[in-house]
């Protein structure tokens, strides 16, 4: 149940609390025999990924600054945390969308995830570095070893005509907006839209970006860190809660109060922004 003691709490103490959890539920799946080989080794990879941004942002957002002449009283690692913390909703959307969008069908989570890691192995397949020729043929003989496997699930029939050349020749598997997906995973509508797009002002050379880096003094900066902190504790809530179901019956860490304060982040979600 969402709590006003929870989501009032300081951003240090939701730092320490999430990522203590994360860590934790990592940890579970160390050195456990793994059923379905890669499949369920990247159930960890995902999280591990999200973590170390998530210790990131934690690093930057606790006062560290880039001092400029003239500008010493800027936060100007503002748009660092940005870009990280869309690396993080990006990264959750993906995970959820493999793993647990296709609810009991196994099929979907299997087609989903070898096309992720094949279009993985096609963006590699760019990289001309010399002295792995022989690394980039064996790569380009699994990815059509994948492909050749993938046609016959039920997800590649779905596409048209065009999605399927598409997913053949660019690796493409799924054909919506990352907005989308947060939405699939647990964010309103309203919240995926507008959070993503800020977000991405960040990442991409725009205007808006630069604006806002550039016109924000130290309580603007700061303001504006404070409320990307919010979309990023609710997207770990969301994370950990979806992660909790998918570990199971090897899930021995989870006390009542930890469930709360993930339930509460990951309640919140849904609702904001409606």
């Amino acid at each position: 149940m969402m709590t006003a003691d929870y989501l009032s709490l300081d951003g240090h103490i939701l730092f320490k609390w999430f990522e203590t959890l994360m860590m934790e539920s990592i940890a579970q799946l160390e050195g456990k025999p793994l059923k379905d080989g890669k499949l369920d080794y990247f159930k960890q990879e995902f999280l591990k990924q999200y973590c170390t941004h998530f210790i990131s942002i934690r690093t930057l957002s606790s006062g560290l600054k880039l001092v400029y002449h003239g500008r010493e009283n800027e936060i100007t690692a503002l748009a660092s945390i940005a870009v990280l913390t869309r690396a993080c909703l990006e990264n959750y959307s993906l995970f959820y969308y493999i793993y647990r969008a296709s609810g009991d069908s196994r099929d979907d989570t299997y087609f989903r995830f070898w096309s992720w890691f094949r279009e993985g192995l096609m963006c590699r397949q760019r990289y001309n570095m010399s002295g792995h020729a022989d690394k980039r043929e064996e790569e380009r003989q699994e990815i059509n070893r994948i492909f050749a496997e993938q046609q016959g699930c039920p997800l590649y029939q779905s596409f048209t005509p065009k999605q399927k050349k598409r997913c053949e020749k660019y690796g493409e598997w799924y054909f919506c907006g990352i907005a989308a997906l947060l939405q699939k995973a647990g964010f309103s509508e309203a919240f995926s839209d507008n959070f993503y797009n800020f977000f991405s002002s960040y990442a991409h050379p725009t205007s808006a970006g630069h604006l806002q880096t550039s016109q924000a003094d130290y309580e603007t900066s700061k303001d504006l860190m404070n409320a990307m902190l919010k979309p990023l504790f609710i997207c770990s809530g969301l994370y950990l809660y979806n992660y909790w179901i998918l570990l199971g019956d090897i899930l021995t860490i989870v006390n009542e109060e930890d469930k709360a304060v993930v339930t509460s982040w990951a309640e919140l979600g849904n609702t904001l922004m409606k």
